[in-house]
């Protein structure tokens, strides 16, 4: 993060931030407007052009904060001791949580940087967008669900792989619409309930492959 914005308070940062995040999201790079970004934001055009020099550089500078954010959030967020997979895949789903709480439209703008050239998403696509700013996300997928998990629990040990999506994709679909349904309400995002619903959720695929 630049010097500048680090001495803003996080309120400020964040309202910044996330503004310029929901308008790349929304609209291509020519298309996107500083003025709505300042306008949502509740500064001046001057003051933004002050913390980024250009809309480029404040186009790079969040391709590299969400890109980043995403994935050191959630490996800061975990515990390498846990050894179940079901208790690992929580862990990554609450952190997602977190962050689509202090940033709605972040993941829609990582999105969008894969989609930007050819519309359409494609493995090597993401793959590039993700090296480019120093993250091997097969790497960081294999040590996020793979890492110390002890796959001797499933009681039948062949397609581990696609019994561990299953789960991840079960999970990852309740916490997508948990968060889509709290976004633009002022519904107070109460993490403990959500974990209480997302537990009966895992407890079921327990119970099917353990």
């Amino acid at each position: 993060m630049n010097d500048i914005l680090k001495k803003l308070d996080n309120e400020k940062r964040d309202r910044i931030i996330n503004s310029a995040i929901e308008e790349f999201s929304l609209y291509p790079f020519s298309k996107a407007s500083t003025n709505n970004i300042v306008k949502n934001a509740g500064i001046s055009k001057g003051l933004l052009f002050h913390y980024f020099g250009s809309k480029k550089d404040l186009y790079n500078y969040l391709s590299e904060f969400a890109i980043k954010k995403l994935f050191n959030e959630i490996n800061d967020s975990l515990n390498w001791d846990e050894t179940d997979i079901f208790e690992r895949i929580k862990q990554v789903a609450l952190a997602k949580l977190k962050m689509s709480h202090t940033y709605p439209k972040l993941f829609d703008f990582v999105i969008s940087l894969f989609q930007k050239e050819k519309g359409s998403i494609s493995v090597k696509d993401a793959v590039n967008v993700y090296e480019k700013y120093g993250v091997k996300i097969q790497e960081v997928f294999t040590k996020f669900y793979h890492y110390n998990i002890d796959y001797s629990l499933f009681k039948d040990q062949e397609n581990i792989t696609e019994k561990v999506d299953i789960i991840r994709w079960t999970i990852e679909k309740f916490s997508e619409e948990k968060s889509f349904s709290m976004m633009g309400t002022k519904e107070k995002f109460d993490f403990e309930k959500i974990l209480l619903l997302m537990d009966d959720y895992l407890n079921v695929l327990k119970k099917a492959f353990y």
